[in-house]
């Protein structure tokens, strides 16, 4: 194997939605690995934007504004961002919490700083972070998709916190390129298939579901971040050979890596 390009001779399916596929891709380049990019998920502003509005001019009602995705800071903002515009007065900005290295970055690059970022990347890691500020009465705001897990809002709620999941952004299963990404399965063009959330395991099932799939993976390395999207993988039997402990793109690439070097 090159040292310098460990993944040469290697292609990749990276399912990331288009916003965030660019990014992952380059890495993979870098490594000397050829990405394909099928999105498997696409992400929208709610039909009904009115209560998102409202709960924003009302920010000041909050100790905690909570993100667990950057999908959920970009869409909050293109929101508060929208209110500023329509109102006179200054909306002060709860502490602000987030899940994750990316989450903290695209925060940062709003402007604003993060009080907490808990060691683990997932939601159990965050309320473990929380718990010393969860009190009776004290007021969470969850700014999140369609589709995120209740656990946070149960726990936070369990422990006499008020917790509002107030939901900036709908995830849509994305079957545009379905009969693209078919004929890479059915050809074995693929070496490498990476997942991402357990939302893009369910829509990747749902495209293949009715083939022979696990004929044409046989020798396919699946990979995922967090134990969510693996419990999803497993749900449905495909297998996941690499899951990295830290969850983040750049851990997945290096543990791809160290896999193929075993």
């Amino acid at each position: 194997m090159d040292s310098t390009q460990p993944l040469l001779g290697k292609t990749i399916l990276n399912t990331r939605g288009k916003s965030a596929a660019a990014a992952f891709s380059k890495k993979i380049l870098a490594a000397g690995g050829t990405p394909i990019e099928i999105p498997l998920l696409t992400f929208q502003k709610p039909k009904d934007t009115t209560i998102i509005a409202e709960t924003i001019k009302n920010l000041h009602r909050y100790e905690w504004l909570v993100f667990t995705s950057k999908n959920g800071v970009d869409f909050f903002f293109e929101f508060y961002d929208q209110v500023l515009e329509k109102v006179t007065k200054n909306i002060p900005m709860p502490k602000i919490a987030v899940v994750g290295s990316k989450t903290e970055k695209t925060l940062l690059a709003k402007g604003y700083r993060p009080v907490l970022v808990p060691d683990e990347f997932i939601a159990e890691g965050l309320f473990e972070s929380l718990r010393p500020y969860v009190m009776p009465g004290v007021r969470f705001l969850l700014a999140r998709g369609n589709l995120s897990r209740s656990f946070l809002v149960d726990e936070l709620t369990k422990h006499g916190a008020v917790a509002t999941d107030l939901i900036v952004y709908e995830t849509v299963g994305d079957s545009r390129d379905k009969e693209h990404l078919i004929t890479l399965l059915k050809e074995k063009q693929i070496d490498i298939i990476t997942f991402t959330s357990p939302s893009t395991v369910k829509q990747f099932y749902k495209i293949v579901e009715q083939t022979e799939w696990e004929e044409w993976t046989n020798h396919v390395l699946f990979a995922c971040i967090g134990p969510e999207t693996k419990k999803a993988a497993d749900h449905l039997h495909i297998p996941i050979h690499i899951c990295p402990k830290n969850y983040t793109t750049d851990h997945l690439l290096d543990e791809i890596i160290n896999y193929l070097k075993a």
